[in-house]
């Protein structure tokens, strides 16, 4: 099986888009072979954070160090992730993670303790990746009317904004399952009353817009790479956001490998100019809870 998906996406690769494929090998193979000469014994991460959390900042910050994605990467042998085998079965995943190279994955899911229990037995530092609420949910909404292939898109994007945001939060899959915004809502609460017993680092999307490169800085700290300089890894990824702002997110969904980026305007606190008063207070009567439970300042 593992073979199976991994010859997958290498053909694909190799069929749309032979330069990449090339490249990704050249690269990974770098990082594996200078591997030897970090002192950092925290081989194994993986990222936890709903869409649009910042999940996918964390991985670019990751790629400017050792790491290499696990599953999106020509030397590493990885099962198809799904989502709900992950859940239910942590280790079949976390045990495919080699004991000496720098690895990484980011999963959308729920913490459990099975993920706990299996992030300890195998040495894998969990990160969490938390954002505001509306923040996060806007920039869905911006993410669905851009994916034509997304399940709500057709329903969603031809609507005037106030009703297609409304409904892209409440609008479940096949008329089945939690409506987004008390998945979001419950994602969130579920995650950050097990941080501080568990002792699971989060890392707060608010915090990389007000200091991006103390926001490097902690997690070098965290995973113990301070032969990195934070302010070399920002103009890095400054550089990446020149690059995606000249093209379309449409047509970036689109991407094969590493290319793919889900980069839109990367700012806080938009839904002060997004939702209007009517807008903010349907937001509020359609939450399950406090909406003070899942913002930066929250005090549960």
């Amino acid at each position: 099986m593992k073979i199976l998906v991994y010859f997958k996406y290498i053909i694909k690769l190799l069929i749309f888009n032979p330069k990449q494929l090339f490249l990704e090998l050249w690269v990974d193979l770098k990082k594996d072979l200078g591997s030897k000469n970090f002192k950092s014994k925290n081989k194994k991460v993986c990222i936890f954070g709903l869409p649009k959390s910042g999940t996918t900042l964390i991985e670019e910050i990751l790629e400017c160090l050792p790491y290499i994605r696990i599953d999106r990467s020509p030397l590493r042998f990885f099962p198809k992730k799904n989502e709900n085998i992950f859940i239910q079965d942590p280790e079949k995943y976390f045990n495919c993670f080699p004991q000496k190279k720098f690895s990484f994955i980011k999963t959308h899911n729920m913490f459990t303790e099975s993920f706990l229990e299996a992030s300890n037995k195998f040495d894998v530092k969990i990160v969490v990746t938390l954002r505001d609420l509306r923040d996060m949910l806007i920039s869905r909404y911006y993410h669905v009317i851009s994916q034509n292939d997304h399940w709500q898109h057709k329903q969603i994007a031809h609507l005037p904004i106030e009703k297609g945001f409304i409904k892209s939060l409440t609008m479940r899959e096949n008329g089945e399952g939690p409506e987004p915004i008390k998945y979001y809502y419950n994602w969130i609460l579920n995650w950050k009353k097990n941080l501080k017993e568990n002792n699971i680092r989060v890392f707060w999307y608010e915090d990389y817009i007000s200091n991006p490169v103390n926001f490097i800085k902690e997690i070098i700290y965290y995973l113990d790479f301070d032969e990195f300089n934070p302010e070399d890894i920002e103009k890095k990824l400054e550089s990446k956001r020149k690059i995606y702002s000249k093209i379309p997110l449409q047509k970036r969904l689109k991407e094969i490998g590493k290319n793919v980026s889900t980069y839109r305007v990367g700012k806080a606190q938009v839904w002060k100019s997004f939702l209007k008063k009517e807008m903010h207070n349907e937001f509020i009567s359609l939450l399950p809870g406090p909406l003070s439970y899942v913002t930066r300042e929250d005090k549960l």
